[in-house]
Parts: C-alpha cells; structure tokens; sequence
C-alpha cells in the first residue's frame, strides 16, 4: 500500500513541483493550499506524514502539526520554511516534527527526509506492537484460571503491582512461579525498564555470585573484564530470584545487606553501588523446612517475604483443565498454522483424570505432542509423561510393539527414551559438568538443564566438576 502524504504550502507552483517529485518515486500526494484545506482533508482521511510549509496565511505549520496531532495521534511531521533558525527548529523538534527542510532545498534532500520519517514510523509501529503484546501476554488475564484460588491470586497481583512491595511466590515445579513475576512486573510503574530473572538452583555458588553482583577485572584467573551483574541490569526494573531457596548460606548473607541497605559490590571490587531493583522472589521448596535446619536465613526470608503469594497445583483446581486446553490449542494452532478444534471426550477424559504431577508445564507439553502428532481436528490421544516414563522402564523387547499407539507418538517415546540415555551417558563422561557437556555435544547449557529437568536426571548421582 502506498504511503499517504499531506502536503500544505500557500505556493502552487511549488507543491505541483514537490507533488512530483514525491509521485515519481511511489507516493501518493494530496495538496493542501491553506491550513483550512488541510484540516478538511485530515478530517476524511488518514495520512503517514503531514508536510508543511511553517509559514503560512493565518495558521503557520506548526499549529497545524499540533491540529493534526489531535485527529490523528500517530501523524508524522516535517516543516519546510524558508526562514529557517535554530529555535524555530529546536520549538519543531519538541512537539513531535520528525525532520526540518529549509528552502531551497534539493529533491534528493526531501526524499532523505521522507525515508528517515517513514523508518521511524515503522520503529514506533513496532515498538508499539511489541508492547501490546507484552501487555496482553502479561495481564492478570494471560495466567488462565477461573478457579477461586486463582481468582484470589488475580486480585493479590491487582494490588501489589503498583507498589514496590518484595513479593514470594511459592508452588510446585511448572505451577506458572514466572508468569506471575512477569504479572506483576509488566503491571507496574516499573513496566517500562528491564524483567532480569536467574535460576538461583541452576549455578555453582561462585558463578551464581559473579551472575548477581558482577566481577572486576583480575578478580579471579579468567575475569579478564569487568562485568555487570543481574542487579545492575535490573536497575529501575524487577529481578526475579528463582528457586531462592537453593541460595548459599555466604550468598544469603550478601543478599540481605541488599534488601536492607539497597547498594551491591561486584567480586573483587570494593566500590558500593546503588541499585533501584524490585525484588520478587519464587521456590518450589518447604521453605520453611529449611529454615527451621538453619540451611536459609529466618530475617532474609522476613525481608523476601513481605506479601507471599502462593500457587495452588493444577490437580487442586481441575475445574480450570478445559479452559487451559482451550488456551493451549489456540496457542499451537497460530504457532503451527493448524486448525484443531478441541479434544474428543476421551481424551478430555483422561485429561481430568490425570494427576498432572508437572503441572502447567506438563500440560502444555503434552497438548503440544498430542497437537503436532494429530493429523485430524480433534485431538484423541494423550501421552502423558507417566505413560513415556512407564514405556521407558519396561524391560526393552527387539520384536512386540503396541500397535494401538499412533506411529508418531511411539516414535516420539523413542526419541524421549534416546535423549535422556545420551544426555545421562554425556554427563557422565564429562564429570558432571554442563558447560563442557554443551561444548562437546553442541547442545545449548539451557536445554541441557530443561532436559536434566524433565528426565530428572540427578547430577549428584555422578563425578562432577566445577563450572567455570
């Protein structure tokens, strides 16, 4: 679609020359010869860009930027004048005009200004864009439940969001502990700067340390820079502490001097520097079970846990199963170009039967192979990862094979059992050590840690090295 420019000078013969000029290269161009023809034009069709001469019978180009502003919002503007000065530019620039032509000027000079205007409209589209969609992901509405916990949990989240209030999150593994972070994050005065979150249980003591609070140069053989850590980054923002509860004793202390006195210093530095972070806070841990074996620090849980917000398992609220089947599928469906429907009775049968000991997390990993192995509308097998872990465990026979599976799914349970042997063998045989495990395998570290995860394949149960 061609780009719509309103062009306004009280001079004829030169907007018959700029309209031209401006056609030649694929625009359209309407013509206005005073502020009064402009703004009956503005008010019976939208344009991109509004270009005005400044000065002008009765009403000068910038007042009619200003008017134009007011029916329209997302208008652009350059002014053309040919008594060009500094402050008129400056005054130009402050109320939204995107470019300044002072005449005479040549055709390849307008057509630059043109384009510049054009590539930041595109900017703020996508800008825009972005935003909305961060806003619809994160509203209270995006963390489905019509449950009365969950109704509670929407309500706690209204609240707490505008302040600057420490927030901890408690829930089993997959319950949605991030979401709601990201929740409460994204509804807040805060919205506008950086969401930072670390996996506290995922890192070695000393690396979760230079990951939070950063490192000089020289602290330690390797440190051949000087970085910044999460809180630095988070700066005006929010930072998410997960799995909190996994923190070090030595960690824990460092984090309280934090909360209480708001100031960092990075490894091997000495030098305080504030930090406006917002706190929040999630395990999936008896967090006061370790409290009471003296493993986390009774006054730093105090100044975490200022407003607890807790989120009930998925088997304890069933009745939210088929609105979060529903939200999944129309997910998968604009993510894999499909059209299902739904799910056959059966299958929603064994959906609300199902223990869902993963949670959220297991639900939509489950939807989401019962989608791409579906050819139909409607979704009538589920595997649930019982079911592959039950497959895995039986004793391997070379010739009888369930027939009644689906081809893809009993494929798929292959592919699972494969990649948590290579994954068990690898770790293995690199003592333990993810990083080095990820550099010979080529394997993303994330992925291995989500797959560890999701295999539950315990590192403990092995040699393991230290992470550098």
């Amino acid at each position: 679609m061609k780009k719509q420019i309103l062009l306004v000078d009280d001079q004829v013969s030169f907007c018959h020359h700029i309209k031209a000029v401006l056609e030649q290269e694929g625009y359209e161009v309407a013509v206005a010869n005073s502020a009064d023809q402009a703004l009956q034009l503005l008010s019976s069709k939208t344009f991109d860009i509004l270009l005005t001469d400044m000065k002008m019978p009765g009403v000068d180009g910038l007042e009619l930027f200003k008017m134009a502003r007011k029916a329209d919002r997302d208008i652009s503007g350059i002014i053309m004048t040919a008594y060009g000065s500094i402050a008129s530019a400056v005054e130009s620039i402050k109320q939204g005009i995107t470019d300044y032509l002072q005449k005479p000027f040549e055709p390849e000079a307008l057509l630059i200004a043109v384009e510049k205007t054009l590539r930041e409209r595109r900017m703020l589209e996508e800008i825009r864009d972005l935003r909305k969609e961060v806003d619809q992901r994160y509203a209270f509405g995006s963390i489905i439940g019509k449950n009365h916990k969950m109704q509670a949990i929407y309500d706690l989240i209204e609240k707490v969001a505008p302040t600057d209030t420490r927030v901890f999150i408690t829930g089993e593994t997959g319950v949605g502990k991030e979401l709601v972070a990201k929740a409460i994050h994204f509804n807040s005065n805060r919205k506008n700067k950086p969401f930072v979150g670390i996996n506290c249980g995922a890192l070695a003591e000393s690396l979760l340390e230079t990951e939070l609070f950063g490192h000089e140069k020289g602290a330690f053989t390797g440190a051949i820079r000087t970085k910044r850590g999460k809180f630095e980054y988070a700066r005006g923002g929010t930072l998410f502490l997960d799995e909190v509860g996994d923190i070090s004793p030595g960690l824990q202390v460092k984090l309280l001097r934090v909360t209480q006195e708001k100031k960092i210093e990075r490894v091997g530095g000495n030098q305080e520097i504030d930090v406006d972070v917002r706190i929040i806070s999630a395990t999936n841990q008896p967090i006061k079970e370790k409290i009471s074996r003296g493993e986390f620090r009774l006054e730093l849980y105090f100044r975490l846990n200022v407003v607890p917000i807790h989120i009930p398992p998925l088997r304890e609220r069933i009745d939210d199963l088929p609105l979060l089947v529903n939200h999944f599928i129309d997910v998968f469906n604009r993510k894999f170009g499909k059209k299902i429907t739904g799910v056959t009775t059966r299958a929603m049968s064994r959906i609300l039967q199902y223990n869902w000991p993963g949670n959220v997390r297991e639900l939509e990993n489950v939807l989401e192979r019962a989608f791409v192995t579906t050819d139909g509308d409607l979704i009538d097998t589920i595997i649930t990862s019982h079911d592959i872990k039950e497959a895995a465990s039986r004793e391997a026979a070379p010739h009888p094979v369930d027939v009644e599976i689906p081809f893809k799914v009993a494929r798929a349970m292959v592919e699972k059992r494969f990649e948590k042997a290579y994954l068990q063998e690898a770790l293995r045989r690199f003592g333990g050590n993810v990083s080095e495990t990820a550099r010979m395998t080529g394997i993303n570290a994330r992925t291995i840690w989500r797959k560890m995860k999701e295999y539950e394949i315990d590192l403990d149960r092995s040699p393991k090295q230290h992470e550098t």
